[in-house]
């Protein structure tokens, strides 16, 4: 169902740039952050859409004073919170700008930088410009900094994506990326930066980073981070791997889905049945030897088939994350890296049979 909208000033048309500012109960702080916005962009056309994710104190009407004095203001009222992606996404809907900018409503970065970005972009001819936190010396909370480290380190495993943050507040995209991109994506809350950044890179979109410095004034070490939020985090990550796979990604008709579940099936069949073989067989002195120590066998048979099995599983599980990320990574490439001749279209230059060629030589 769709948030309903309730619109307080006709949208403006034709702006270079688009600002997007999801705030959910930023009552006492968003008209004076709104109006520093318009102070730092005032010599660009830009606008600035206020999305209020079902606020319960006063940030809808504080957003809407800002648009009544006159600044160039959208606001977007949700009277249900929908979360912070689906916010900004719903907020695309009424932008008008060639370039779209989101940007957090505590201004945690600074304004300032929407501009750098947009100076990073055209210089770079890149697609997309997302930021990376620079923190100023001893103010990233400890625990915040080994959290973004693992949480990363997790995002390239499954993904493949070699970005330093994904979660920074604020983005600067052509609006084409968005266009292509929000129709794909499920996620609305925890990591829809990652499902984002993840649909951009399958479209063959070039993400650049630019480093942001990143003001925490808040007491808590975890900031607004509550373990509920990272466990969220977590199963929206993984839930954006199982859609961003092959599986769903590319969405398979039955017959291939049932050949891939019996491919996975052979494996495992072939496995035993190897292994089955091997055990009866007469070995000479050598492999015998390299039998023993490859499977394990100086191991008591319990502790060696736990330590099979979760070897081969783990080893499997390895293989198809990286197969899939090949495979779907080489279709966001223009050389397709190295599956190349999924779109080749010339013949494979092949020898003709000697005969023939001495034949025409005869002729």
């Amino acid at each position: 169902m769709q948030p309903e909208q309730q619109f307080y000033k006709s949208p403006p048309t034709g702006k270079t740039l688009s600002v997007i500012i999801p705030a959910f109960n930023e009552g006492h702080h968003i008209h004076a952050n709104i109006l520093q916005v318009c102070k730092t962009l005032q010599e660009l056309d830009f606008e600035v859409i206020v999305v209020d994710d079902g606020s319960s104190d006063n940030t809808f009407e504080e957003s809407q004073r800002a648009a009544a004095a006159g600044y160039p203001v959208l606001t977007v009222h949700q009277p249900v919170n929908h979360g912070k992606g689906a916010s900004l996404f719903h907020g695309v809907g009424f932008a008008t700008g060639e370039y779209i900018a989101f940007l957090d409503a505590d201004l945690e970065i600074h304004p300032e930088y929407v501009k750098k970005f947009l100076q990073r972009l055209h210089e770079s001819k890149a697609d997309l410009v997302i930021g990376t936190k620079v923190p100023k010396l001893g103010e990233m909370p400890f625990l915040r900094r080994i959290m973004s480290l693992v949480y990363r380190e997790f995002v390239s495993l499954l993904f493949g994506l070699s970005l330093r943050e994904t979660q920074t507040g604020i983005k600067l995209f052509h609006r084409e990326v968005l266009e292509a991109c929000i129709p794909r994506l499920r996620v609305s809350r925890f990591a829809f930066d990652v499902e984002l950044m993840v649909a951009a890179s399958r479209f063959g979109y070039q993400i650049i980073e630019f480093p942001v410095e990143v003001g925490f004034s808040r007491k808590s070490s975890l900031q607004r981070i509550k373990p509920r939020q990272i466990a969220g985090q977590l199963w929206d990550t993984l839930l954006i791997y199982s859609m961003a796979s092959f599986w769903n990604w590319f969405q398979p008709g039955p017959w291939t889905k049932m050949w891939m579940l019996a491919f996975v099936l052979g494996i495992f069949l072939l496995g035993i049945g190897v292994a089955k073989l091997i055990t009866p067989i007469v070995l000479s002195p050598a492999l015998k030897q390299l039998v023993y120590y490859l499977f394990l066998q100086f191991l008591p048979r319990t502790l060696r088939n736990i330590i099979l099995v979760i070897a081969g599983g783990g080893l499997m599980l390895v293989s198809l994350n990286e197969l899939n990320k090949s495979l779907l990574n080489a279709f966001a490439r223009r050389d397709r890296g190295d599956l190349a001749g999924i779109f080749r279209n010339e013949r494979i230059p092949h020898r003709k049979p000697r005969g023939d060629h001495e034949q025409k030589q005869q002729g």
